[in-house]
């Protein structure tokens, strides 16, 4: 077999397909919101900014791929997103959820009734209607492999996985790994490093 020249390699090299990144994804879902608000054709007015509520909806869609479980997946034909607490956020993944899909499976947003119902989710957003309810909803949930995301004050110490936090005007994420290492839950180190803060310790075995 030819060696292979240094030109050839770097071609090569190049010509691999990227691995996923977190700023992409949720930039393309912010892009694709962008389009969904904006102004109707003919109008002179300009395209609306995407809300707070639409950059939260679009992280909550792209956090599945950032994440896995430390022990064989159970057997799913969607990957569900639960929202309780009837907010802005729940409205705004409902709208741009449409054909998404997370780890092949077809993303479908269900809205819960109360927090006992839960358990199989592969992602809960509680909203911060439920702010006086959390630490309560928590405990129901218990260390079901369910990531657990809110915009609720101190939603990190009453024992959330991710808070949505607001830094220099934007969405951010604050992350309390050790409310995750309770779970089978393993994050991944690209979402760690977008985080405006990290709490606990990466486990052994953290995704790369």
């Amino acid at each position: 077999m030819p060696p292979v020249s240094p030109t050839e390699r770097r071609r090569s090299k190049l010509d691999r397909p990227a691995e996923p990144s977190w700023t992409f994804a949720v930039t393309r879902v912010l892009a694709a919101i962008l389009f969904l608000v904006r102004a109707p054709a003919g109008h002179a007015a300009p395209p609306q900014k995407p809300s707070e509520s639409d950059a939260k909806a679009a992280y909550l869609l792209n956090l599945g791929k950032f994440v896995r479980l430390s022990r064989p997946l159970p057997a799913r034909t969607s990957f569900e997103i639960c929202t309780l607490g009837q907010d802005s956020v729940a409205s705004s993944l409902e709208a741009i959820a449409g054909n998404a899909r997370v780890n092949s499976l077809p993303v479908r947003v269900i809205h819960l009734p109360d927090i006992s119902v839960a358990k199989s989710c592969a992602i809960v957003f509680i909203g911060s209607v439920e702010s006086a309810r959390v630490r309560e909803d928590l405990a129901i949930l218990g260390n079901a492999d369910a990531l657990t995301v809110s915009d609720a004050p101190d939603f990190l110490e009453r024992g959330g996985m991710i808070q949505f936090v607001e830094a220099s005007g934007r969405v951010r994420m604050a992350v309390n790994l050790d409310a995750v290492n309770r779970t089978h839950l393993v994050l991944s180190s690209e979402l760690l490093r977008v985080a405006s803060s990290v709490s606990g310790k990466p486990p052994a075995g953290a995704l790369p």
